[in-house]
């Protein structure tokens, strides 16, 4: 996982009429799994493809799910996590304005970056142990 910049993806995205907007989104998908330990829904090219041929519905899943994968992401870390991020990324979605809602996953996911970079020297420590399902 790295940082990426918000405000340079709207602007490519925007600039190439959405075509780096769909790399974004699949390399959110991707790091957002990676952050959270597992695969919480199809992968980045699967979520894109399922997007395009449900004519966005799968999206609306996608936004929720988001939500949920990265507050997994930051409890296993013991970070603050806010329980209604998954509504509000749906709601933008569903008014239209998904590119906010990814730019609000983007930015999580850099503050789950800046957290791993600064535990432990870079290295990535979970409170794994903590999770239900995990033998002690």
């Amino acid at each position: 996982m790295q940082k990426r910049s918000i405000v340079k993806a709207v602007i490519f995205s925007l600039i190439t009429c959405g075509i780096y907007g769909c790399y974004w989104f699949v390399r959110l998908t991707d790091e957002a799994h990676e952050a959270a330990g597992r695969q919480t829904t199809a992968s980045g090219l699967m979520a894109l493809l399922f997007s395009l041929v449900t004519c966005g519905i799968y999206l609306l899943y996608w936004m929720y799910k988001m939500g949920e994968t990265v507050n997994e992401a930051k409890r296993r870390r013991g970070m603050h996590a806010d329980g209604n991020d998954s509504i509000l990324y749906l709601f933008l979605a569903f008014v239209g304005l998904g590119i906010v809602s990814e730019a609000l996953i983007q930015s999580a996911l850099n503050d789950i970056v800046a957290f791993d970079e600064n535990t432990s020297g870079g290295e990535i420590v979970l409170a794994s142990e903590n999770l239900p399902g995990n033998p002690q």
